[in-house]
């Protein structure tokens, strides 16, 4: 059973108003799309409307898919379709790691895909760095930072590991190097990847993303 179910907490015996009391006042909207900033909800369709290409859902699959495509051939006419807001699910919710990389960690896709896995790695760079150049082009206030990220070893086998990940884009830490960065007794060494990861407000960059669609010519 996960922790936090209401089998684990019966077995713990928490009372409900203990429960209650510490959600008292809790908001339920995300953290991110909590914000004074957010932008009204557009009209709903009525009516009919002729495109030439229509996209459902305004996450950033969405956004991006119209966005480019007005990119590609402005007289085309583009639609786009949400049922809620835009950036409401998953676009909105995330932790705001924007990374390069394609499956979930360079280890990962060596290890499923080891033909292709030097090719995904290229082209999630490659992304990254095109999706941090339509932020400046845009204009887009997402807090868009370029802030790396650090890999820690718990354990001794685990330092050989990260050592053999070193590279032009990731400098291996030993101990003392690592927790210059994070003061922790835990951590042996470290592994920072300086080019392959970026923080950004998710929810803003939904927002700005629609912004530029209109902007473009997206209906």
């Amino acid at each position: 059973m996960r922790p936090g179910t209401a089998y684990d907490l019966a077995e713990r015996q928490v009372p409900s108003r203990s429960l209650d009391a510490a959600l008292l006042g809790a908001s339920t909207d995300p953290y991110w799309l909590d914000d004074p900033a957010r932008p009204a909800a557009q009209p709903a369709l009525a009516g009919y409307l002729d495109a030439d290409l229509a996209v459902v859902g305004g996450g950033y699959t969405g956004l991006w898919t119209a966005l480019l495509a007005k990119e590609r051939n402005p007289e085309q006419n583009v639609v786009l379709l949400e049922g809620g807001r835009i950036g409401w699910a998953a676009s909105g919710r995330n932790g705001g790691f924007c990374a390069a990389s394609l499956t979930h960690g360079g280890a990962n896709g060596r290890k499923h895909l080891p033909e292709e896995a030097q090719t995904l790695e290229r082209l999630g760079r490659e992304n990254l760095q095109e999706i941090a150049g339509a932020i400046d082009r845009y204009g887009i206030d997402c807090s868009f930072e370029w802030t790396g990220s650090l890999g820690v070893a718990t354990e001794e086998h685990q330092v050989q590991w990260l050592r053999g990940q070193a590279g032009p884009d990731a400098a291996f830490l030993d101990r003392e190097a690592v927790r210059r960065e994070v003061v922790s007794p835990l951590y042996l060494a470290g592994l920072w990847d300086r080019t392959g990861t970026a923080m950004l407000n998710p929810a803003r960059l939904a927002w700005g993303l629609a912004r530029a669609c209109r902007e473009a010519g997206v209906t």
